[in-house]
């Protein structure tokens, strides 16, 4: 019989069909009660005892087993105060009584409905034994946040009903989301490692490109930034929004561009949203700056006289991967075709006036 996944081979020679055969089937042990004794995952043994056909018993058949004539072997241990005491008011759960007490999660659980103490589910114990951390929100912690989801970063809402509590960021350059992890790492924000993958474009060249993401652990306080940025689900420019050079910086590395003008890509806000912001960079920068509609989507111009000042607010490039986006990107001949051509277009009208 093969063994499709590689990581459980090495339980092969411990985990033999005869091994398995004699203490669970002949002497009738509990895939938990193995798993303590082995200290080997319980999915693995269980993965082990399907491989070689070994017929699995269910909770009730395990139960008769551990119990047998229905009896309540453990009334001198699980008494009802002993669990109030430890599952509702130290908030442990059934895995930490059954390691704690040496007896299979489903004895613990018995006494539970035995007592009629309602039993948490999984999710609801997860939380309690895992809850989400913080971090501190100060000025810089806040601008820097800000300014990236600004961006295209994002705080998404869990499918399960749980509330925000990790952001993410996605990028095709893998040097800037170290940046932005080493960032927050210095708010006292760690992230999972980052990952890579192939996302299919086929207006790309090879039919797609490969996409960096990172995503923070679970922080509680992230929620407060979900609410100021979402409304309703939909994301929206905060009108508590104060403009800094980081803040502008990271929406710029994130979603900005450098050809013959500056412009801020926001596509994903209204125009209520996009004239908001544009008053407050006026207010701040005094620089004008004006709406431009591409299809369906809004981006914000700086006209190119107010690009050095803009430049000189946000500062240098903090990355190698997008020192482009300080110089013009429009090539020295596109540069000059435009000059050829202006001169030609205002010759012919001096010509056609007189």
């Amino acid at each position: 019989m093969k063994i499709r996944d590689i990581s459980l081979l090495k339980y092969k020679k411990e985990l033999t069909k005869d091994f398995l055969h004699k203490e669970y089937i002949k002497n009738k042990k509990s895939i938990s009660r193995l798993q303590k004794e082995l200290n080997i995952d319980w999915s693995t043994i269980k993965y082990y005892l399907n491989l070689y056909k070994i017929l699995l018993r269910n909770h009730k058949e395990q139960a008769s087993i551990s119990s047998p004539g229905g009896k309540y072997l453990y009334n001198n241990l699980f008494t009802k105060d002993y669990l109030l005491k430890e599952y509702i008011g130290n908030k442990k759960g059934i895995k930490d009584l059954s390691d704690i007490n040496h007896v299979d999660w489903g004895t613990v659980r018995r006494y539970l409905i035995r007592y009629k103490i309602n039993v948490r589910s999984n999710k609801e114990q997860k939380l309690i034994s895992n809850p989400p951390k913080e971090f501190t929100i100060n000025n810089l912690s806040k601008s820097f946040i800000d300014g990236l989801v600004l961006g295209d970063a994002s705080i998404p809402k869990r499918k399960d009903g749980i509330k925000s509590r990790a952001f993410t960021q996605a990028c095709k350059h893998e040097e800037y989301l170290y940046y932005v992890k080493d960032r927050l790492f210095n708010f006292g924000i760690t992230s999972s490692p980052i990952l890579i993958r192939w996302i299919k474009d086929n207006r790309c060249k090879n039919k797609g490109y490969n996409q960096n993401f990172l995503q923070t652990h679970r922080y509680r306080t992230f929620e407060e930034f979900r609410e100021r940025w979402y409304k309703n689900g939909k994301k929206i420019i905060p009108q508590d929004l104060i403009l800094t050079p980081d803040l502008l910086l990271q929406a710029y590395l994130c979603d900005g561009n450098f050809y013959r003008e500056i412009r801020l890509c926001l596509d994903a806000f209204n125009i209520e949203d996009i004239l908001f912001l544009k008053r407050l960079i006026k207010e701040e920068l005094d620089i004008e700056t004006r709406v431009v509609k591409s299809k369906d989507q809004f981006e914000l111009a700086i006209k190119k006289s107010d690009t050095p000042k803009f430049l000189e607010y946000i500062g240098t490039c903090p990355v190698k991967c997008y020192q482009y986006k300080w110089k013009d990107n429009e090539s020295v001949e596109a540069k000059e075709r435009k000059r050829i051509n202006a001169k030609l277009k205002y010759h012919q009208n001096k010509n056609g006036r007189s």
